[in-house]
């Protein structure tokens, strides 16, 4: 009797895991004959984590451009390689005696840069080490000092720019490069005056921050669209930046965000108006500890970067981690070792390409497959710190909007990738205290990506309900 029991509720099984399938391919069928789709390259994958299932599987194993669900292997590489309490340090000393008289230090000032990319950052407008430095100096009652500041970069490259992403995005914010001594985002914020008359050249009002060393060209005409449709050109230490496009017309101080040429060049111009500097000639003399700034903890980093999709961020991450483990100098070389990494890690053996920490390559290639294998990895390890940087949909970051006032809402935790012709998401359903790792892959899509989206939110649904 317990036999056929037994029996009895393995049969009942297989049959409600078979409707289940059933109502979850009749959804993916309905999502994949969407004419939307026609011209489009679609990779989904589906797991039941919990019996290592394929609930969905439709070209998991080919490559993708993933745009930033790329960041998830960042993110999961920071938390597995930086101690947890991990944070960058950049630090301050005095080279020189102080005259207590005059208040001036007979030396220089020094500052040894590390890479954080969260100095005077406007995304963490608690921490300042320009606030924390004068606070310093004024508690030694330091007024000035006879020699010079000086920018000591414990790297070869002080400033790079990825040579694997695209002219027109490395002249903006979203492509700024990475530098030992970043300061507000690498990022500069250039304010428009546009006509109301269409096509009419606009005026530029201010600039955040100034430099004297850099010139823009201004291009900028007045438009139909109440979008930013303005764009910079310019590359690493090219003090010039040419902005062409349109902004909305008839509008005033109508921010435009570039990136910069040279950041250190905006740290040390921005000190240099705190501080005063005689630049005399110094001799040498033992340095003093002057702060030891520490930015945000990693993981304050790591949440902040997935939220915001933050490209500067992750590239800042990736390059330190690899720094820490291999020494690793180069933003292109840091990419390989992550590659090497985790094709290691998760006994990869398909073809997986990162060129780049953030995604924003269209060379870089991942399956959603693959993408799958790192989500079922950092459950297995049960790293859910990692989890705790991710968005969640209907609530925040990237998310905020996807699905809110549905039943994923709450109930689906990633990233999304989005670039022209590009949209993917990656991470976890969550239903009856279960994850189901979930990763969509859409290439070369002709429709609006308003409309897919609509069309992928429906699926999500879909799935849900059938889980």
């Amino acid at each position: 009797m317990k036999k056929i029991f037994v029996v009895s509720f393995i049969c009942v099984i297989f049959k409600v895991n078979g409707q289940q399938n059933h109502k979850i391919d009749s959804v993916f069928n309905s999502f994949l004959d969407n004419n939307i789709l026609a011209s489009a390259h679609v990779g989904v994958q589906l797991i039941d984590d919990s019996s290592k299932k394929c609930l969905i599987d439709y070209n998991s194993e080919k490559l993708f451009v993933p745009a930033s669900i790329q960041k998830l292997f960042t993110t999961a590489t920071a938390l597995e390689l930086l101690p947890s309490n991990f944070s960058f340090v950049t630090r301050a000393f005095i080279s020189g005696e102080l005259d207590s008289i005059s208040g001036f230090v007979n030396g220089n000032l020094l500052i040894t840069g590390c890479g954080d990319p969260s100095l005077e950052s406007s995304y963490f407008k608690n921490k300042s080490f320009i606030k924390e430095l004068k606070k310093i100096l004024s508690s030694r009652a330091i007024k000035g000092f006879s020699g010079s500041l000086i920018l000591i970069d414990d790297d070869k490259d002080i400033y790079q720019v990825n040579s694997n992403w695209l002219w027109g995005d490395i002249g903006n914010y979203y492509g700024a490069g990475v530098s030992n001594f970043s300061f507000k985002d690498n990022m500069i914020e250039v304010y428009f005056n546009s006509s109301t008359k269409i096509g009419e050249l606009s005026e530029i009002a201010k600039i955040c921050p100034e430099n004297i060393h850099l010139e823009i060209e201004n291009k900028v005409v007045s438009g139909k669209s109440s979008k930013d449709l303005a764009y910079g050109f310019g590359g690493p230490y090219n003090t010039k930046r040419t902005i062409e496009g349109e902004i909305p017309s008839g509008r005033n101080n109508f921010k435009v965000k570039v990136s910069m040429h040279n950041p250190a060049s905006f740290f040390k111009a921005e000190l240099n108006k705190l501080i005063f500097f005689k630049n005399n000639e110094v001799g040498n003399a033992i340095m003093d500890t002057l702060l030891n700034y520490n930015s945000p903890p990693i993981m304050d980093l790591l949440t902040h970067m997935n939220y915001k999709s933050n490209n500067n961020y992750t590239e800042h991450i990736l390059l330190k981690t690899m720094k820490n483990l291999y020494g690793v100098e180069n933003i292109e070389l840091a990419a390989l070792k992550m590659n090497e990494y985790w094709n290691e890690k998760l006994a990869l053996n398909e073809i997986f390409k990162t060129v780049d920490a953030c995604g924003l390559s269209r060379k870089n290639a991942v399956s959603p497959e693959i993408m799958n294998k790192l989500l079922a990895y950092v459950l297995n390890q049960k790293k859910y710190k990692f989890i705790k940087t991710l968005p969640v949909a209907g609530v925040s970051g990237t998310l905020k909007y996807l699905g809110r006032g549905s039943v994923i809402e709450n109930n689906f935790i990633g990233k999304s990738g989005s670039m022209d012709g590009i949209k993917c998401y990656s991470g976890y359903f969550l239903k009856r205290n279960k994850r189901y790792p979930f990763t969509i892959m859409v290439n070369n899509f002709s429709c609006s990506s308003a409309m897919l989206k609509t069309e992928i939110v429906d699926l999500m649904i879909g799935i849900y309900n059938n889980l």
